[in-house]
């Protein structure tokens, strides 16, 4: 197990974090925030984890600011449009199935919950490098034309070398 202060290293981001679920910032969130969060990534690493997870599931400072960025900005345009179709009545769902050239678990895993934080779309289920989505939006129901319509930039991002 690595030692208590091993774990203070992300206590800034898992204080952005809650500071921004809880939707106050003050001192109070702030200290709960670090001490509910470091405590949690030491439990975590200790009783669930069991391994090296950093290096496993690495992605770079820059490259994890880039994607957490490109997702939020995704997240706003897909919600306005979204908003404006179903407001106008343009509204095609249907469930589509897609595939991912990812091969990492974890990258697959992250842009499974990419698609479904992006409104419109929801990952229902993942196999392998499968994944069934529903698609507000459904022009086509073909997976090598849906695909790049529902990832987006998302698995480009994620395909590139650890950084």
């Amino acid at each position: 197990m690595k030692g208590f202060f091993h774990h203070l290293r992300f206590a800034p981001i898992v204080v952005i974090v809650w500071v921004i679920l809880e939707e106050e910032l003050s001192v109070r969130t702030v200290i709960a925030g670090a001490v509910i969060g470091v405590l949690t990534l030491a439990i975590v690493d200790r009783y669930v984890l069991r391994g090296d997870y950093e290096r496993l599931y690495a992605m770079g400072p820059l490259r994890a600011v880039r994607y957490a960025a490109a997702l939020f900005i995704q997240i706003y345009v897909a919600g306005f449009q979204a908003l404006h179709r179903l407001m106008t009545g343009r509204v095609n769902v249907d469930i589509v199935d897609i595939t991912t050239e990812l091969e990492d678990d974890f990258r697959v895993s992250l842009l499974a919950n990419s698609i479904t934080l992006t409104p419109g779309t929801v990952t229902l289920e993942r196999r392998g490098g499968r994944l069934r989505v529903i698609w507000l939006d459904c022009v086509t129901r073909d997976p090598e034309l849906a695909g790049p319509l529902i990832k987006g930039g998302f698995e480009r991002m994620l395909r590139g070398g650890r950084q």
